[in-house]
């Protein structure tokens, strides 16, 4: 086997860029400038058009090893494409919620956790909350310590 071309190695990168595009479309990968995940299954479809087109234009003009490339990132994408495409298109505002919601619950169970412990450490210590601890527990909403 020969090494590979310059061209061969263009062709690569250009196929790996369309996919990797595809994939973030699809939300299957984060989209690394916006570290989220996406879906955006009409964008999807477009890189893998491209890539369908590239691969007619060049028939007979790709190497062994470059069509089994291509081959390959197409069935990979064609067929993760139609798992997402089956599968409903998640509500905006709903996820960005569900987002929020879990990173609000995980935030307030740590600082419930530190006032509980906080409370317990006032209460060894200062015999005024002793007399006053269920009033304090209530009034504890309002405390940043």
């Amino acid at each position: 086997m020969s090494e590979p071309s310059k061209d061969e190695h263009l062709l690569i990168n250009i196929v790996t860029m369309f996919t990797q595009q595809a994939w973030v479309a699809m939300g299957k990968l984060k989209n690394p400038i916006t570290e989220k995940t996406e879906r955006n299954l009409q964008e999807a479809s477009f890189y893998i058009d491209v890539l369908d087109m590239m691969k007619r234009k060049m028939a007979g003009n790709l190497s062994d090893d470059e069509d089994k490339f291509l081959d390959s990132s197409l069935s990979g994408l064609k067929m993760n494409y139609v798992e997402e495409s089956n599968k409903p298109e998640p509500e905006a505002s709903e996820e960005s919620d569900a987002e929020a919601a879990s990173e609000t619950d995980g935030a307030a169970e740590e600082d419930s956790s530190e006032n509980g412990k906080a409370e317990d450490d006032e209460t060894d210590t200062d015999d005024s909350t002793e007399d006053t601890g269920e009033e304090n527990e209530s009034d504890d909403s309002g405390k940043d310590e």
